[in-house]
């Protein structure tokens, strides 16, 4: 039995963004291009640390607000998440991390159910380089609404550039940990993941 093909593309194109992005759960590598250069960062560090190919090219009204590229950004990624993982047959499901950061830390857990929840702990408040807290927690709410996961993601520290950079570094490392291919079976005691 061949290894299914665990990729996805996805578009989207409204009056106030355009975003293309293109998915490989089992490659890495990572091109990204959107006009918010710590936004950038920050979806680099998760497609490194994940191990999951991404390559997204965005645009949009920034000069707004930058509220609808990130919103626009995590469906995007989230829906191709969801079609690459298919019906989700032979994953481990969930996956956590703690991971530090200088004087940051963030604890990430992880679950695959279908059921798209996002709890969050801590405060994110201020802004980097055109990047708000309130879009930080935005995107991860968002993300995993679309994607169907659950994540939960806590942080305490004391510079927001580490905060916000160990919460997507430790999402991309329980999230590695949870779409890894580990069987043939669906962990799930219904028999569906959705």
């Amino acid at each position: 039995m061949g290894k299914k093909d665990r990729k996805a593309r996805f578009e989207r194109k409204t009056k106030e963004t355009e975003v293309a992005v293109k998915l490989d759960l089992d490659s890495s590598g990572y091109e990204i291009s959107t006009p918010v250069p710590f936004f950038n960062h920050m979806l680099e560090t998760f497609a490194k640390h994940s191990g999951i190919g991404l390559k997204l090219k965005a645009k949009g009204d920034v000069e707004v607000d930058e509220h609808h590229l990130v919103e626009d950004v995590a469906i995007s990624v989230g829906k191709a998440l969801k079609e690459a993982l298919g019906d989700k047959r032979g994953i481990e499901r969930f996956g956590h991390a703690i991971l530090p950061m200088d004087e940051s830390v963030a604890i990430c857990g992880v679950d695959v159910s279908g059921r798209g929840v996002f709890r969050f702990e801590g405060e994110v408040r201020g802004e980097i380089k055109g990047f708000k807290g309130e879009n930080f927690i935005h995107f991860f709410d968002t993300f995993a609404r679309e994607a169907g996961i659950n994540v939960y993601l806590e942080i305490k520290g004391f510079n927001l550039h580490h905060k916000m950079e160990a919460g997507f570094k430790a999402f991309a490392v329980a999230l590695k940990d949870a779409v890894k291919v580990s069987g043939e079976d669906l962990r799930s005691t219904k028999g569906s993941l959705d």
